[in-house]
């Protein structure tokens, strides 16, 4: 894994919830490559959660790039299905902090790189950002 600069765009974002903690998906082209940014959007929720989920849900022996296409595949299924959505803007600002993790992915659900951080969007609301109530809060601790 690569450490990823900072990012900003603006564009259609999709706001999940998962295992409790709420997170942002946007994607955009960059040099011919289609990235998906994938982090929280709650500052109290650090972007390594998400990596933390995938470990646990993941089978002990998981690449790295294993663990960023399940990450993916849980932005998409939210996009796609509306699964545990908290929201859809069609058009939003977001930015990305540097610091978090790049993942080459090949392709996989239409995304060739993983960028997690911890994503700014100024549009949502503090009860858009606030963590959900789940089933299996030991994804996520």
């Amino acid at each position: 894994m690569a450490t990823a600069e900072a990012a900003k765009g603006r564009g259609r974002l999709c706001v999940f919830t998962m295992f409790g903690p709420v997170f942002g998906y946007a994607s955009r082209l960059v040099d011919g490559r289609q990235v998906a940014y994938i982090g929280p959007v709650n500052p109290a929720v650090r972007w390594r959660k998400v990596w933390v989920m995938a470990d646990r849900c993941n089978r002990a022996t998981a690449t790295e790039t294993e663990k960023a296409a399940w990450i993916v595949t849980q932005a998409n299924r939210s996009l796609i299905c509306g699964s545990d959505v908290v929201v859809k803007l069609p058009d939003e600002d977001w930015e990305m902090e540097a610091g978090g993790w790049q993942v080459d992915l090949g392709t996989w659900c239409g995304q060739n790189t993983l960028v997690t951080g911890n994503l700014s969007v100024p549009a949502l609301t503090p009860e858009q950002i606030e963590s959900k109530p789940t089933l299996y809060p030991e994804y996520a601790t």
